[in-house]
């Protein structure tokens, strides 16, 4: 797979991306030689949405309206597995990780390219660039893993927005099935009874951004699919400066969730507590843990390693 990663890029392509992946690679074979890592595993919850996937939505859909239905089906399908309700999602990169077996690395490696996915050959990696909001990175990294979960047959997919949101069935699908994971129909219309008495109002989407953790482009469009704003009404919303909107409406969201880059910087939980382990038991130097965590390998990072939980490394 590395080979295949390295060998796969475009000279005029932005490589970020793919220069991550393959470190990240490159870092599980030393462990798996000096270290053995836990394998990456999904739990029986996650299988079963695994086999739904796999099984049930195997045919490619034929439409608009079938791509649309897969994609909600599946969300659905997952959140009941998993016993997610109707609530928002916590930590995606870890509840990926912790149910599919996918290692999920965050890391600021430009715009060019939103999200990379490579499956296959006993390999799981999800890979976003953090230099998005962090509502866009959080549907970047549910719309990477619908690719995964539906055996998308590339075993490379490096996608910046126009791929993501290319006029396919196959793009049409996975992104209905972030939405409707991350912005789940009920969790919506349960938040806006409270909020606005059911309407759409400024306020509300901003309340509903800082929520679920969203941007306004991907909770406008769900909004349209749930019938609850119009088109015309879509556009005049995406049309407004978010910023200009959030902050109007500043008491509904402390984080700014929908609008904030973090850069954050994310290892792959399973290799970063394999990698701080080996290292304290000399298996392998303190490159390893800097390489994950994309830090300098010094003093500070010695003591660190040597005196703190894996946590408190990121």
């Amino acid at each position: 797979m590395a080979h295949r990663l390295a060998g796969d890029t475009n000279p005029d392509e932005d490589s970020n991306a793919k220069r991550r992946a393959l470190q990240l690679l490159e870092v599980e074979d030393v462990l798996t030689q000096r270290a053995a890592p836990p394998p990456a595993l999904p739990t029986a919850a996650g299988q079963q949405v695994f086999d739904y996937a796999r099984k049930e939505l195997s045919q490619r859909p034929r439409n608009k309206a079938e791509a649309e239905r897969q994609g909600k089906h599946l969300a659905e399908q997952m959140r009941r597995q998993l016993g997610l309700g109707s609530h928002e999602l916590g930590d995606l990169p870890g509840l990926i990780e912790r149910h599919f077996g996918v290692d999920v690395a965050l890391s600021p490696l430009g715009t060019q390219t939103d999200g990379l996915c490579i499956h296959g050959d006993g390999v799981a990696l999800i890979v976003a660039s953090t230099d998005f909001s962090q509502g866009h990175v959080r549907f970047t990294l549910a719309h990477e893993l619908g690719h995964h979960l539906l055996g998308d047959p590339r075993d490379v997919i490096n996608e910046g927005e126009r791929d993501m949101f290319a006029d396919n069935l196959q793009e049409r699908r996975v992104n209905a099935f972030a939405g409707h994971l991350l912005m789940p129909e009920e969790g919506i219309r349960e938040t806006l009874k409270w909020l606005s008495t059911g309407r759409v109002t400024e306020r509300s989407l901003v309340a509903l951004m800082e929520q679920f953790g969203v941007s306004l482009a991907a909770l406008v469009y769900q909004l349209c699919v749930m019938g609850l704003i119009t088109y015309d009404q879509s556009k005049r919303l995406r049309s407004q400066r978010v910023t200009d909107l959030v902050t109007r409406h500043a008491s509904v969201a402390p984080t700014g969730a929908g609008i904030t880059v973090r850069q954050t910087v994310r290892a792959p939980e399973r290799l970063l507590s394999a990698a701080v382990d080996a290292a304290r038991n000399q298996r392998v130097g303190l490159g390893v843990v800097a390489t994950l965590l994309q830090r300098e390998d010094d003093d500070a990072l010695w003591d660190a390693v040597m005196e703190a939980d894996p946590e408190v490394l990121v």
